[in-house]
C-alpha cells in the first residue's frame, strides 16, 4: 500500500463517515430505543415522546462517541481498497476477496471500537453520557458478530451488483447507476443484519429482552433507511477509489 493511496482513501471514507453519520444520528437514537424499551413499537410515536420529554438535544446524546470512532477508523478504507488485490494475488475469487476483506474490517473494528460503540448505544438509550473501559468490550462478541455480517453481506452485494450494472469492463457508473446498486446491496444487506443488530444493540447496552421472534426485526425500517444511505455513499467512495487506482495503472 503506498502512501498516496492511504490518504486518498482515508479522507475520502473519514469524510462519507462523518457526514453521513451526522444526518443519521437521530434516527440512530430512535432504533437503539425502539429496539431496547417496552411500550410504543413505532419509530414515529419513540421520536415523538422523545422530542416531548426530552427536547430536540436527546436526538444527537451519544453523537460525540459516535463521530469519535468514525475518525479512528482510519484503517477501513485502505483496507476496503488495498485487501481485495492482495487476496486476488491469492488466487482468491471476487466474492471470496470480499468476505475477507469484511471479515477483516469486522475484526479490527470490534477490537479497537467496542468501548466507543458501548457508550453511544448507553447514551443514546439512557440520555447520559457513559464512558469507561471498565466493561469497555461487553458485548463485543454480539457487535463482531453484526459487523461481520453487515460487512461480508455488504461488499459481496456491492461488487456484484456494480459488476452487473457495467457494459464494459472498468467502465465508469453513472450517478444513477451507483443510487441503483446503492439501493439493491442495502435492501440485500437490511434483511440480512436486521436480527444481528437488534441483539448487538441490546447486548451492549445490557438491556433485558425477550427473545421472541417477532422483536428481532423492530427498528428494520430505521435500519433499511440507514443502510441505503450508507451504501450509495460508501459505493461512490469505493467507485471513486477503484477509478484512481486504475487511471494510475493506465497513466502512471
Amino acid at each position: 500500500m503506498n502512501t498516496e493511496n492511504l490518504i486518498w482513501s482515508s479522507w475520502l471514507g473519514l469524510a462519507r463517515g462523518i457526514g453521513v453519520d451526522t444526518f443519521l444520528y437521530p434516527f440512530e437514537v430512535v432504533k437503539i430505543r425502539q429496539q431496547c424499551l417496552d411500550g410504543p413499537s413505532r419509530s414515529y410515536q419513540i421520536a415523538r415522546e422523545i422530542f416531548q420529554q426530552e427536547g430536540f438535544g436527546a436526538f444527537y446524546k451519544g453523537l460525540s462517541a459516535q463521530l469519535l470512532k468514525t475518525s479512528l477508523k482510519c484503517w477501513r478504507w485502505p483496507m476496503i481498497s488495498e485487501l481485495p488485490p492482495y487476496f486476488q494475488r491469492l488466487g482468491l475469487k471476487d466474492l471470496e476477496q470480499q468476505a475477507l476483506t469484511g471479515l477483516s474490517i469486522s475484526t479490527v473494528d470490534t477490537i479497537i471500537l467496542t468501548p466507543l460503540e458501548r457508550a453511544k448505544a448507553i447514551s443514546a438509550l439512557t440520555g447520559k453520557t457513559q464512558f469507561s473501559f471498565k466493561n469497555g468490550w461487553k458485548g463485543g462478541s454480539a457487535y463482531w458478530l453484526k459487523l461481520s455480517v453487515h460487512w461480508i453481506s455488504f461488499l459481496t452485494a456491492q461488487k456484484y451488483f456494480r459488476e452487473r450494472e457495467r457494459k464494459a469492463p472498468n467502465e465508469p457508473l453513472s450517478l444513477f447507476q451507483l443510487t441503483k446498486v446503492g439501493m439493491q446491496s442495502a435492501l440485500f444487506v437490511s434483511v440480512v443484519l436486521a436480527p444481528f443488530d437488534v441483539e448487538a444493540t441490546r447486548k451492549l447496552t445490557s438491556t433485558i429482552y425477550s427473545r421472541k421472534v417477532t422483536t428481532l426485526w423492530r427498528g428494520s425500517p430505521l435500519i433499511a433507511l440507514s443502510e441505503i444511505i450508507h451504501s450509495i455513499a460508501s459505493i461512490a467512495v469505493i467507485e471513486l477509489l477503484t477509478s484512481h487506482d486504475i487511471q494510475k495503472t493506465s497513466y502512471g
